[in-house]
């Protein structure tokens, strides 16, 4: 995606977020609304605002919630027809990456007949989408991707009438986010940063987004964790730095080995890609010679504040180590698999079907090629079978 796309985008929020927000609102003559967003929005500051906006502005609010962790391609589906039913001025999207994504893909299938939903190229139904984002981590509220979910499989959508119009910056909600989610978030935006530094498509705008995400996230993390309020507005903007970044390089094998990981073992996607990564980035630096640019884990390393690449994987292994989120022992996988996975006799096989399920086409992307033996050991190693 272009830089000067991504930066069109309005921004909300730099003062008070409901005044602006209003006169927004006002401004262009919005009178019904779709809103896409959790149950706990009603709770939070924004949500408790928008409740009075809604009063205030005589407004009419169709609200959409059945969406899950992971969305669904159904759920997409049936948003997009109460969507088209209510024919809304705008639509809002409030929350994480679940809530991004569903109201991405609701603006996209809305005008389109259910034959022709996967169809390309889309059409823009011309609503515009205004962003809301309620973690820091998935910095979907800067790209033009939404991830579904269809018969337990990935299913990526990629379209510029999908980005966010308006984005509003509103960092209050990160107080009370919970720790593991604030942590695992938080691994999410630092996969995305480092992706894009290392991706074949890197080259130019998305190297200034990543390094100064990384830089934002390492300085602030410690104060994040303790939920220190000075901390917010710069992981905030950290998590939409490295939003922007992926959105113009895409992601690369970090992501592409996280999907089915996630979904067999019931992971959080920051979690699932930070899993990877542990992997994926030492792997790369023991292999320069089949890298596609060996530089540009130089310049990571230099956005972890180290010299070399081995030192910058270390750097990042030594982080993921003290947010202290990641599994520990075989076990974890062991009784995780049994719960959410009973049809999957053991850990091997889990292995066998996770490195068929990686889309070798999808990995193009990635600095260096990975064969399927290659990816099963990296599974392996991820399920602590081998050391």
């Amino acid at each position: 995606m272009r830089k000067d796309v991504i930066e069109a985008q309005i921004v909300l929020g730099k003062g008070n977020v409901k005044r602006e927000l209003g006169d927004f609102i006002r401004r262009n003559a919005w009178k019904k609304i779709f809103l896409v967003a959790g149950k706990s929005f009603s709770g939070l500051a924004i949500g408790k605002e928008f409740a009075e906006l809604e009063q205030e502005l005589s407004l009419t609010v169709e609200r959409f919630s059945a969406f899950s962790v992971n969305p669904e391609f159904s759920e997409a589906v049936a948003g997009s027809k109460v969507f088209r039913s209510f024919s809304p001025d705008v639509i809002f999207a409030v929350g994480g990456g679940s809530a991004m994504d569903t109201a991405k893909a609701i603006k996209l299938f809305s005008s389109l007949e259910e034959e022709e939903l996967l169809l390309k190229p889309w059409k823009d139904n011309g609503i515009p989408l205004l962003a809301i984002p309620t973690t820091a981590g998935t910095g979907s509220e800067c790209t033009p991707f939404s991830v579904l979910y269809k018969g337990g499989e990935k299913l990526s959508i990629e379209d510029e009438s999908i980005y966010p119009l308006i984005r509003v910056e509103d960092a209050r909600s990160l107080e009370f986010l919970p720790l593991y989610q604030k942590k695992v978030t938080l691994l999410d935006a630092l996969s995305h940063a480092m992706e894009s530094i290392w991706s074949r498509a890197s080259e130019g705008d998305n190297l200034y987004y990543g390094k100064e995400a990384i830089d934002g996230i390492l300085r602030h993390a410690d104060a994040y964790l303790e939920n220190d309020p000075r901390s917010w507005n710069p992981i905030s903007d950290a998590a939409t730095l490295a939003g922007k970044a992926i959105a113009i390089t895409k992601t690369t094998g970090g992501h592409a080995l996280s999907y089915k990981l996630g979904s067999l073992f019931s992971l959080p996607h920051g979690l699932a890609t930070a899993i990877v990564n542990k992997e994926l980035y030492p792997l790369l630096t023991e292999n320069e010679e089949r890298v596609h640019d060996p530089e540009k884990l130089v310049y990571l390393a230099h956005c972890f504040g180290v010299k070399t690449a081995q030192e910058g994987a270390k750097r990042y292994k030594a982080f993921l180590e003290k947010v202290d989120v990641l599994p520990k022992e075989k076990s974890f996988y062991e009784e995780r698999l049994r719960e959410k996975s009973p049809d999957v006799q053991s850990l091997e096989e889990a292995v066998e079907i996770l490195a068929k399920s990686v889309n070798l086409e999808r990995l193009q992307n990635h600095p260096m090629s990975l064969s399927e033996e290659e990816l099963k050991q990296i599974y392996r190693r991820i399920l602590m079978l081998e050391g």
